[in-house]
């Protein structure tokens, strides 16, 4: 793991006060804390942040006044750091409590294990117009233990997500989620419904899945057969149904409604009845993508549309931070890869925000397609990171193109605008759909450059945060 050149210089000052007889066992233990506070927070770089929580993680009690002068004649805020210990810990707790493969640390892989579908969705993604062979239960067995491995050398966790196409029609698909039960794995579905009976819920919940993503787009039943491509096909009531099922076995269960124009103005129905059905509603903004593409002048978004869906998240999760209550929202109330507007005010905000807002590619999303590809986003992308099946995952993780996606690189407007640290210039895969440059400005959004902003003294560093005035 990398950090920040100051924190460096931070580390080896703090540890040259340790007592001689104590620092070569004290040393690695800062450092290895260090590192695990960056995980918990999905960072990429350790911050001062983090090495000074770590320190009062592996303190005894006894020196921890010790160590609190001596941080402080090194001009540390330390009552601050103590406070955001106190914060990030109940963070912890509240993470523990929904399902540790949320754990903003993990890195979810959408895995493209079948392009097979029972149903033919407007806004589908799935690249469906070349037929290609599906990998064997052995090939995939053997990109789930190079991601993990990878990872975990790098201190993180996978959670792989069945995807496709309709993972439920692989014949195999229980080899595979018993491969990953019997490791100890991380692992979740997504599907329509359609076959997921009783039956299957069991297996899943025998082989230790995480949780399930159930996808409908509509609270009203035909028009989500519309969505869906099934006229009369009683798409809403399979949703339901492997809802149901989900529950009776104890399976987490999240709605994946895609956002686009039949049901924009639907979101407060769609959340409504997701909750009173019991599942975690997840609403992602529909992509300019194969199918999608070809329909998008009926299912795209405007920048207005954007723009309500961000505000109906904003209503829904950044105000209930504001208001104390970021440890007890579930975790996608935040979780969106639409443009960010917002600038933490402080601790209690950006611990609530900082791990899953804005282009989530390299960072705790990326995809593995249906030969291997390795893709930086849950999307499949013409930019591509080498092949699972070829490429060792560890390598891949260290590579130039990797770190600048992760890393939030951008141009134009994007590069240049104050909110690109939690925004992230929003979805890169629509961007690259609609510029053809992954890494370009996204085109719907609807932020000006017409304000200033003002740096807020002795909270964070000036490059870290920004708040707008009032």
């Amino acid at each position: 793991m990398e950090w920040e050149e100051e924190t460096k210089d931070l580390y080896k000052k703090i540890t040259e006060n340790i007592p001689e007889g104590f620092r070569n066992s004290v040393k690695p233990l800062i450092y290895e804390a260090a590192e695990k506070r960056c995980v918990e927070r999905n960072g990429s770089y350790v911050n001062e942040a983090d090495l000074i929580t770590a320190i009062f993680d592996i303190t005894p009690e006894a020196f921890k006044a010790m160590m609190t002068d001596d941080l402080k004649s090194l001009g540390i805020n330390v009552e601050r750091y103590i406070e955001l210990k106190d914060i990030r810990d109940r963070y912890r707790l509240s993470w523990q409590k929904l399902e540790d493969a949320f754990h903003p640390g993990n890195v979810h892989f959408a895995m493209y294990i079948t392009e097979k579908c029972n149903q033919k969705c407007l806004h589908c993604a799935a690249d469906e117009k070349v037929e290609r062979p599906e990998l064997t239960t052995e090939q995939w067995c053997e990109i789930i233990e190079n991601i993990e491995t990878g990872l975990r050398k790098n201190g993180r966790r996978a959670c792989f997500i069945w995807f496709g196409g309709e993972p439920t029609l692989r014949e195999d698909i229980h080899d595979i989620m018993k491969f990953c039960g019997d490791k100890g794995y991380y692992h979740a579905i997504i599907t329509n419904g359609v076959r997921f009976a009783e039956e299957f819920a069991k297996s899943c919940s025998d082989n230790g899945m995480s949780h399930v993503f159930v996808s409908f787009d509509s609270a009203d039943p035909i028009k989500n057969d519309k969505i869906r491509g099934m006229p009369g096909g009683k798409t809403l009531e399979s949703a339901k149904k492997a809802i149901d099922n989900c529950l009776k076995y104890g399976l987490f269960v999240c709605s994946s409604i895609t956002v686009m124009k039949h049901n924009i103005d639907e979101l407060e129905d769609l959340k409504a009845i997701s909750e009173s059905w019991g599942s975690q509603p997840y609403f992602r903004a529909v992509v300019k993508q194969n199918r999608a593409a070809d329909y998008w002048d009926e299912i795209g978004l405007s920048q207005e549309d954007y723009k309500k869906l961000y505000e109906f998240k904003y209503k829904h999760a950044i105000e209930a931070i504001r208001d104390g209550k970021a440890g007890t929202l579930p975790a996608y109330e935040i979780y969106e890869m639409t443009p960010f507007m917002e600038c933490p005010k402080d601790d209690k905000e950006m611990t609530g925000i900082e791990w899953g807002v804005g282009c989530l590619a390299c960072r705790t999303m990326m995809g593995i397609g249906v030969d291997g590809t390795i893709y930086p986003c849950g999307y499949p992308t013409k930019l591509t990171l080498g092949n699972a099946l070829k490429d060792k995952f560890e390598d891949v993780l260290n590579t130039q193109i990797y770190k600048d996606i992760r890393d939030r690189k951008r141009t134009g407007k994007c590069g240049e605008c104050h909110h690109l640290k939690y925004c992230g210039g929003g979805c890169r895969v629509h961007t690259e759909c609609e510029t053809g440059d992954f890494f370009a400005s996204f085109p719907y959004c609807w932020h000006e450059m017409d304000h200033e902003h003002e740096k807020l003294e002795g909270f964070v560093k000036e490059k870290e945060l920004e708040i707008i005035k009032k």
